[in-house]
């Protein structure tokens, strides 16, 4: 699983990741950290399954640095992964700037930022940002 933009829908069975959208008020034509920040409306707390996206609320920004946000993720209620934003992929943003050109109102997915291996139908996932949230979201069917 590397970034892409969302393809909202049901969580598929298979490997599983928590997120970080971002939500873009402008396009963006640069290929840098800042072009995508700037470029910025909201970010949301996400999870990843196959190619299948949940995404959380919207929250401006935060006045933080992405890479140092705390993300965890829970399969049916138990943690089975924790890590800082930047840990696994350098700054969240940077995943982002590898796909520009991009469109104001696209909204793109980080790369995966904590994982659990397989996931089966009714199992239910959460990922929780630091300061950005948590999206809950039920695993539906046969991996894509």
């Amino acid at each position: 699983m590397t970034a892409a933009k969302a393809s909202i829908g049901p969580l598929p069975a298979g490997p599983a990741a928590a997120s970080i959208a971002f939500v873009l008020g402008a396009d963006v034509q640069g290929t840098t950290i800042w072009d995508v920040l700037a470029a910025t409306r909201a970010v949301c707390p996400a999870l990843v399954a196959g190619d299948r996206h949940a995404i959380g609320s919207p929250v401006p920004l935060p006045a933080a640095d992405l890479r140092l946000l705390g993300v965890v993720l829970e399969h049916n209620g138990e943690v089975v992964a924790t890590a800082a934003a930047g840990g696994k992929i350098g700054h969240p943003a940077a995943a982002i700037a590898e796909l520009a050109p991009l469109k104001a109102g696209d909204i793109v997915v980080a790369g995966p930022l904590a994982s659990v291996a397989e996931v089966k139908a009714g199992d239910v996932l959460v990922a929780s940002v630091a300061r950005i949230g948590t999206i809950e979201a039920a695993v539906q069917g046969d991996a894509t």
